[in-house]
């Protein structure tokens, strides 16, 4: 109880969190939201209205309790009307549309993912305003390689509804989207738009992305390219957009990716770096005070130029609010300042509380600070660089702890090396950011800046070979996926096993045991209904098809394209625990696309060499799957087999879908559609 007197804003933002959660998941009709806000209002004036000592301590809930339901109340309020106001009038019209763009177009493989506000609807007379955000795809070319935040394009495309999950344990890119306020996506070929202009309006973002721009350059001219580009501009400026799947792959798996997130890190050296160079205002109490809001302009001029990442803002929050507080010789309350921060961030986008980067953030902030002692008190090391190399060791023990939950759940995958890649990332990480720094500062002095250069190029390339060395050691990642109830349950023994630690009592200690056990008991669960299974799966692919034969823990894939298939299967095989995919040619029971899995008998069909054969009877199907893009004659097709059921997979165009639709309602065929219903999931033997 005196951790929570001592931290307020804990107080209210647990119910803030709340009401943003169950505006996520139920769907609550407005007389009924009125209703419970009234009731909160009553509860919070009766608390007031009463006078006499002893029955205003009895009741001393009250107010509490009226002011959480309240948060809770104006928090749902709050998302739905984010949700309506991103609602678009819009999606899944054709038509000529005026659009701007609100961010820089990102590059990737084939295209420019541009984020895009539209503006009006052309192709009508007058010209229709209209309103939302959406994603286009423009393909790449000279024309679309020159595009820049603010510009304006008139485009002629369709936009459409982002797909929802179609695959078991897929990502819900739509509920993704839906977060980031954009309600349309639509793919644009070269020659289907054209350059209208440029907004000319002030901007704050506009302009702290032509600074960022300009930053961009200063690395550029001294010749940093390729992967050390990439790891420099997106450790020191939260530009991603250059670093290569195979460099992505490398940190991540040595558990280093923290270090290429600008965070905290990079805000408190940044925050160091300022306060050394404003060491002369220290005098008078004016000069201090000058001194405070100095650095707190750099240090949101840091954030904006780093494009406000959720880390960012959070970290320069809590060092506004502990600068704000020692310029008043007030001791800051690090855990208030931290809870207070994520207050005024989620009332300004509750969102941010489904982005994995805010919820990483917080974890390991809060993490460090409340394990980092109890770890450093295990290891005690005498001597200045002992103590450092020690501090290293166990703030990334700590931040582990607070963090393993989060990273298991989206990323299934533990990095073993973690220790080892943070003695290594973390020092050379900081004295690239210092060089960085000092390279900006010294970069018009010809001599002195090359110089500088060549060693943050050094300091870049040893960080990324040494990261690459430790991703390619033995082991060097463990493969777990647990799913909802397994996380919650881990985040619940972390927080009963330290309330034991913190209070020696047992029943913490129960909690935290049982909380374990509940986690063990789920995975047994999830392997026991692996082992006993035997399914059949569709999955829904962009160009392939991909047919999935699960036989208790044998993982039999049947699929035109490997990579495809591995992209969007991969998380629910480990949620599974199934085996790696063995990919099917030509066996005893699969051959040319014919499989008879269990006495199942099917048929995959991947090209039309159906199309022109005649048999004298057609071959009984339990199933026929049509898929790989063709453009199947279904009426000659059903000559040749006699299938029981119809799936159509979604890479087969509506036109094909809607006439084997209506060729099977008429022959009395079940059908499927992939595209519509997502995957196709049978059970053969439970």
């Amino acid at each position: 109880m005196d951790f929570l007197h001592r931290t307020p804003f804990l107080r209210l933002l647990l119910p803030f969190m709340a009401g943003i959660i169950l505006c996520q998941y139920v769907e609550l009709p407005p007389w009924e939201l009125f209703g419970l806000s009234g009731l909160s209002a009553c509860l919070v004036v009766v608390s007031f209205a009463i006078r006499k000592p002893k029955p205003q301590f009895q009741f001393r809930w009250l107010f509490g309790f009226g002011i959480s339901m309240l948060l809770i109340t104006f928090a749902y309020f709050l998302c739905s009307s984010i949700e309506k106001g991103n609602k678009s009038d819009f999606v899944n019209e054709k038509g000529i549309y005026e659009v701007e763009l609100v961010a820089a177009p990102n590059e990737k493989d084939k295209t420019y993912l541009c984020k895009v506000e539209v503006l009006q609807k052309l192709d009508c007379k007058p010209a229709e305003p209209v309103h939302g955000k959406a994603y286009i795809y423009l393909q790449k070319d000279s024309a679309s390689s020159h595009l820049l935040f603010g510009d304006r394009i008139v485009v002629g495309t369709l936009f459409k509804t982002p797909d929802k999950t179609l695959n078991p344990g897929g990502f819900d890119y739509a509920a993704y989207l839906k977060r980031q306020g954009v309600s349309a996506t639509s793919y644009v070929p070269s020659g289907g738009w054209l350059y209208a202009g440029h907004n000319t309006s002030f901007s704050l973002r506009r302009e702290a992305d032509k600074c960022r721009e300009h930053l961009l350059q200063v690395y550029k001219k001294f010749d940093i390219g390729g992967d050390e580009f990439a790891v420099l501009a997106a450790l020191t400026l939260g530009y991603m957009d250059d670093l290569q799947p195979d460099l992505r792959r490398s940190y991540s798996a040595a558990g280093a990716m923290h270090i290429l997130s600008v965070s905290g890190l990079h805000v408190a050296v940044v925050y160091a770096v300022v306060v050394f160079l404003l060491g002369f205002l220290n005098g008078s109490q004016r000069q201090k005070v000058l001194k405070i809001f100095l650095t707190i302009l750099f240090l949101w001029g840091y954030a904006f130029l780093t494009g406000l990442s959720p880390s960012v803002v959070r970290a320069t929050l809590m060092l506004t609010f502990v600068a704000a507080a020692s310029s008043l010789k007030r001791k800051p309350q690090i855990y208030n300042t931290i809870f207070m921060s994520a207050f005024f961030m989620l009332l300004v986008n509750p969102n941010l509380l489904f982005d994995i980067g805010f919820q990483l953030s917080y974890s390991a902030v809060l993490s460090i600070l409340y394990f980092q002692p109890m770890v450093s008190a295990l290891f005690p090391a005498k001597g200045k660089v002992s103590r450092r190399i020690c501090d290293l060791f166990t703030v990334s023990i700590a931040a582990q702890v607070g963090t393993t939950p989060f990273t298991l759940y989206y990323f299934h995958q533990f990095p073993n090396y973690f220790l080892l890649t943070n003695l290594v990332a973390i020092p050379l990480s900081t004295l690239v950011i210092y060089l960085s720094i000092g390279l900006f500062s010294v970069s018009f002095i010809p001599v002195v800046s090359t110089g500088l250069a060549f060693v943050l190029k050094t300091m870049l390339w040893l960080m990324n070979h040494a990261i690459d060395t430790i991703m390619h050691l033995p082991y060097s990642l463990s493969f777990i996926a647990p799913d909802t109830k397994q996380t919650l349950f881990l985040f619940a023994s972390i927080f009963f096993l330290s309330a034991y630690f913190h209070s020696k009592k047992f029943t913490p200690l129960f909690a935290g045991l049982i909380s374990i056990l509940l986690v063990c008991i789920f995975d047994l669960s999830v392997k026991y209904n692996t082992l006993t299974t035997q399914k059949l799966i569709v999955y829904a692919g962009q160009k392939n098809t991909h047919v999935n034969f699960i036989d208790h823990s044998q993982n039999l894939v049947l699929t035109t394209d490997s990579v495809e298939a591995e992209r969007i299967a991969n998380a629910f095989w480990q949620k599974q625990k199934l085996e790696n995919p063995v990919y099917l040619h030509n066996t005893d029971w699969c051959s040319g696309g014919f499989a008879c899995f269990h006495g199942y008998r099917i048929l995959v069909l991947t090209d039309n060499f159906l199309s022109k054969r005649t048999t004298s009877a057609p071959l009984d199907l339990d199933c026929l799957v049509i898929g790989n893009r063709i453009k199947p004659k279904i009426r000659q097709i059903l000559e040749c087999v006699s299938p029981r059921k119809i799936i159509v997979d979604k890479n087969i165009s509506k036109w094909h879908t809607d006439q084997i639709k209506q060729t099977c309602s008429e022959r009395n065929i079940a059908f499927y559609s992939v595209a519509e219903h997502g995957a196709y999931v049978f059970n053969i033997k439970e």
